[in-house]
């Protein structure tokens, strides 16, 4: 963990705003995990906020981008297995799959946010 992006330097008055920002899309995406629609917010809002953002917090947004579109990749491949008969279970267990991963990347993304930290390799598929 010592390549954990931390910037105790930075403005905490400015960083709020838009740790609230990065804080409200972890929780969306969340709740993406039932409703669907709140993770395409969450991705706006973190396309919207990157650049602008400290370094720390732009660790996050990029963390919460390739999160979604991975999310979207997997569940198209999930749902095109589930259009055949044979691949039907393999897409369902897939979606499973999915739907745990993201759950753990949102959980594991709130807490570094909330301990201040940014993510050591935000490209990464895993935690």
């Amino acid at each position: 963990m010592s390549d954990t992006i931390i910037e105790p330097g930075s403005s905490r008055s400015a960083d709020r705003d838009d740790k609230l920002f990065a804080g409200l899309n972890y929780v969306l995406f969340l709740v993406g995990n039932i409703i669907g629609i709140s993770s395409l917010l969450a991705v706006i809002i973190a396309y919207a906020r990157r650049e602008q953002a400290p370094h720390w917090l732009q660790s996050h947004y990029t963390f919460q981008i390739k999160s979604f579109w991975t999310a979207v990749v997997g569940i198209v491949a999930c749902a095109l297995m589930i259009m055949t008969v044979i691949l039907a279970p393999f897409g369902l267990f897939g979606l499973l799959l999915v739907w745990v991963w993201m759950l753990i990347r949102g959980v594991v993304g709130l807490v570094r946010l909330l301990d201040g930290r940014g993510h050591p390799n935000a490209d990464a598929m895993w935690v």
